[in-house]
């Protein structure tokens, strides 16, 4: 006798772009993290385990933080901080559209469904229709910002 199943309604085309969300956006936060190390410790393979400790249990929003601090704390000099500005606003977008798709229930012919209740605004129910076309653009979306994130943190190694 076979196990009974509950199966989500997302469409079979959308598995596959989902998945690469969520790939992609583990080598996004993982550069993140390899920023976060370098600021620290610098370029060191014995201290990276200090970087490690750091970041193992902070989410990203704390991440984008930390690294930030960090680099205004490295390099006072390159204050306005618009290079940093830039990627950290790209870093906060691609975590809140993961946070978005990986934490939705989705519904017949892939909808998105999302309930919040915040504070300021009270209970919000979200719906929204996402084709596999769609959550491909964003999987792009979050590979470029870990390319942008990699490429920042090469620019402080020189």
């Amino acid at each position: 006798m076979s196990k009974k199943k509950l199966k989500s309604a997302i469409p079979e085309e959308s598995l596959a772009p989902l998945g690469k969300v969520v790939a992609n956006f583990a080598v996004l936060e993982s550069s993140l993290d390899f920023a976060i190390w370098l600021l620290l410790v610098g370029n060191s393979s014995a201290e990276q385990r200090t970087g490690q400790i750091v970041t193992a249990e902070l989410n990203v929003k704390g991440k984008i933080a930390l690294l930030s601090s960090l680099y205004q704390h490295r390099f006072p000099a390159k204050s306005p901080f618009n290079e940093l500005k830039d990627i950290r606003k790209k870093l906060s977008d691609a975590n809140k559209i993961r946070n978005k798709l990986v934490h939705s229930v989705w519904l017949a012919g892939g909808v998105r469904s999302a309930t919040t209740a915040k504070e300021k605004n009270g209970i919000k129910f979200e719906f929204e229709e996402m084709e596999a076309s769609k959550i491909e653009g964003i999987a792009d979306f979050i590979s470029e910002v870990g390319y942008d994130i990699q490429q920042f943190f090469i620019s402080f190694t020189k």
